[in-house]
């Protein structure tokens, strides 16, 4: 998301959604913790943490007292802590994937718009991602083609999904 903010010169924000198929659904403190601290270095501005139905006569759905201490904990120790930076990690690359290609991007056998089947595309692009995160990692940028918002000068390396057709 980030990257498409940026080119569209936009805010962006992450969606915490669940790890497990089953009770406890969301991850443990410690990893929530990480990854919304790594969002906001990364520049993220909003922070959804998903949570669903009552379980179990629980009042606050699927998140439990430790998920709540998770939110304290970055809000006291990321947010108001003067010595980490919000946006302190720039991208200095961008991944341009196919325009209007929904894929999921959790694995190389994900699901198109949720609901087909991988593609011939796929897999390339799955191995092109694995690449540039490895050489790259927090200081990538996955953005679509378009032609409204192109790819400028904006990354010191710019890989094409074309590229390794």
């Amino acid at each position: 998301m980030r990257g498409a903010a940026k080119l569209q010169n936009r805010d962006w924000g992450i969606v915490i959604t669940w790890k497990y198929n089953k009770p406890h659904y969301l991850d443990n403190r410690t990893e929530i913790f990480s990854q919304m601290r790594t969002a906001y270095e990364a520049g993220a501005k909003y922070f959804v943490l998903f949570n669903y139905y009552e379980e179990g006569g629980n009042p606050y759905g699927t998140m439990q007292p430790e998920h709540f201490q998770a939110l304290e904990d970055f809000w006291n120790n990321v947010v108001k802590n003067l010595h980490i930076t919000q946006g302190s990690i720039k991208a200095d690359s961008g991944l341009v994937l196919p325009k209007n290609y929904g894929w999921g991007m959790r694995g190389s056998r994900d699901k198109i718009w949720g609901i087909f089947n991988p593609d011939d595309k796929t897999q390339q692009l799955w191995d092109l991602l694995q690449t540039t995160l490895q050489n790259h990692v927090l200081k990538t940028d996955v953005v679509y083609e378009d032609t409204e918002d192109p790819l400028t000068e904006e990354y010191q390396n710019s890989y094409h999904w074309t590229q390794d057709k």
